[in-house]
């Protein structure tokens, strides 16, 4: 699932995958990065108008993750708004 293709952006303990898109808006897994585990997926909130992280149940994280997560849905987000200018 986390072949040098599909990746997106790496962090310290996670991998943004890049999965197949919807109609409108891109879509990413996010992976950890030690046993290839998906932990959730980034896509768009329409009602925020932003990416947003979508965690699968009973998952946990420490702040250098979230971190990681929020700026990657801030850059999507931005990306996002740059193109559909």
């Amino acid at each position: 699932m986390t072949d040098a293709a599909t990746r997106a952006h790496e962090g310290t303990h996670i991998i943004f995958v890049v999965a197949p898109p919807k109609p409108k808006t891109l879509v990413w897994w996010v992976v950890n990065k030690h046993d290839d585990i998906q932990l959730g997926w980034v896509g768009w909130f329409g009602k925020w108008r932003k990416y947003a992280y979508y965690p699968k149940p009973d998952t946990v994280y420490e702040w250098i993750c979230l971190r990681e997560i929020a700026d990657f849905c801030d850059a999507a987000t931005r990306a996002h708004r740059k193109l559909s200018r």
